[in-house]
């Protein structure tokens, strides 16, 4: 064809005709789309692959430390009944496990999710390659009775004192799964893609620079993670079809985000399960405190209720409050369940509870938005709390909150060298240290809802949550 004309398009749009044209608008857009299209899909499937290998990795150590932090006391105390059920409890608790094992010093299991393997030597494993340490936790590659696992090992550390090793192992096959079924949904969207960019670019003319750059917009918005706005499609030839089906393609990339944002979201509710569990362990310990944390977290969300906090900000409250004594699972019991008043040596001991607590709370990162509270809890109004020293406004609402609500708790349950205070008692001791110990606009508040307690809730104050 030697010759140029003019023809009319769909929707009325007029566009000159020449092979030359269209051959270097194919030459020259083909290889642009598909450099595009090809480039996010290997970065989207490479950082998909990266953050699922990832959570995996820490998610094993992390509920291999919390197993490790969980078995010191029982291990310690022999207590083979405490250290099943939660080797049982841990292999229950997510699919992927492939085995949880406890041994002691001498190397020997204690307790397995398999009974066989109780009372035999460890039966170690050659790595095929490290893949890394998080804190004192170290994770290997293996191959254990033929199946490929993540395997994790944890030394078990009790008072200072290390008294066994935790082994974990994570299988693969749930990764491998997810990763097979990512690419094969981004590469089936991506050839679709490719095959309308081919007919699309072979076919379009002068009008193709204006959707050509809303495509390329989109491309990077999806690429860089920004808020994906669908590209507009108004025509009905191969870009429209292009269009389309890149939207498609990243309705699926979004999709598998929102699935793996769903993921991290359970796995969260998993570690704050698993925390849980730690906190009432915590408080069995000691049938005086019995049910303390969750009496704490109900008071101090009820208090938070009164003061306008939002349902999000309660459900933070809740759970530091639950959280806030964690760190004593670190005190020994012969000062923590000591019958009468502590030394000071005893003490300065007890007052290391909210820094463990943060360490503790530290090895999940889900978990570190409550590490301010925790550590706070213990702080005055007026700078003379601990560990920090920190007042005033500088100590976070919701440890001042929670302060409140144990100081309140602990007054009014007995203990071995002194009876509970009264209600009426307890709330006169809390006014007595506003703007010393105590918030005075919060201490105010705090007595102002006791009082206004219906005479059932008062009586049953101290039963609750036991």
């Amino acid at each position: 064809m030697g010759t140029e004309g003019i023809e009319t398009g769909p929707g009325g749009i007029e566009r000159r005709v020449g092979v030359g044209l269209r051959l270097k608008l194919f030459g020259f857009l083909l290889p642009l789309v598909f450099l595009l299209i090809v480039t996010v899909t290997l970065v989207v499937t490479e950082v998909t692959k990266f953050t699922l290998r990832r959570d995996l990795l820490q998610r094993g150590a992390a509920i291999s430390r919390v197993v490790s932090l969980s078995a010191g006391h029982s291990l310690l105390a022999k207590d083979p009944l405490g250290l099943d059920r939660l080797v049982s409890e841990t292999r229950a608790s997510d699919p992927d496990i492939a085995f949880v094992s406890i041994r002691d010093a001498s190397d020997i299991v204690v307790a397995h999710d398999r009974v066989t393997e109780r009372g035999k030597p460890y039966r170690p494993v050659p790595p095929l390659f490290p893949l890394g340490t998080f804190g004192d936790t170290r994770a290997d590659e293996v191959v254990r009775d033929g199946r490929r696992l993540i395997e994790y090992t944890t030394p078990i550390s009790f008072a200072g004192r290390r008294v066994g090793i935790a082994s974990l192992g994570l299988s693969m096959e749930g990764l491998a799964t997810a990763q097979r079924s990512i690419r094969q949904r981004i590469f089936a969207a991506a050839a679709i893609i490719l095959v309308a960019a081919f007919f699309g670019t072979l076919l379009l003319s002068s009008f193709i620079t204006t959707p050509v750059k809303r495509l390329h917009q989109g491309v990077l918005s999806l690429a860089s993670s920004e808020r994906f706005q669908p590209v507009p499609s108004h025509s009905s030839d191969e870009l429209g079809a292009l269009t389309r089906n890149f939207n498609r393609m990243a309705e699926t990339i979004l999709a598998q985000k929102n699935s793996l944002q769903k993921k991290a979201l359970q796995l969260e509710e998993s570690y704050v399960s698993m925390v849980r569990v730690i906190a009432a362990s915590l408080d069995a310990r000691d049938p005086y405190t019995m049910g303390h944390s969750t009496r704490v977290a109900r008071m101090s969300c009820a208090l938070g209720r009164r003061l306008g906090i939002n349902e999000e900000e309660l459900s933070h409250l809740e759970r530091a409050a639950i959280f806030h004594d964690l760190g004593k699972i670190q005190t020994p019991d012969d000062v923590l369940l000591k019958g009468e008043r502590l030394s000071r040596a005893e003490e300065e001991q007890m007052k290391n509870h909210p820094v463990d607590g943060t360490e503790i709370l530290r090895m999940a990162p889900f978990l570190h938005r409550y590490i301010p509270v925790v550590r706070a809890h213990h702080e005055w109004y007026n700078g003379e709390g601990y560990p920090d020293g920190i007042r005033g406004d500088e100590i976070p609402l919701h440890a001042q909150l929670i302060a409140l609500a144990d100081a309140f708790d602990a007054m009014t349950t007995d203990r071995p060298y002194r009876e509970a205070l009264s209600t009426q008692d307890a709330i006169d001791e809390i006014l007595q240290f506003r703007g010393t110990q105590f918030s005075p606009e919060l201490a105010d508040a705090f007595a102002k809802m006791v009082r206004e307690m219906p005479p059932t809730d008062e009586t049953t104050l101290k039963s609750m949550a036991l």
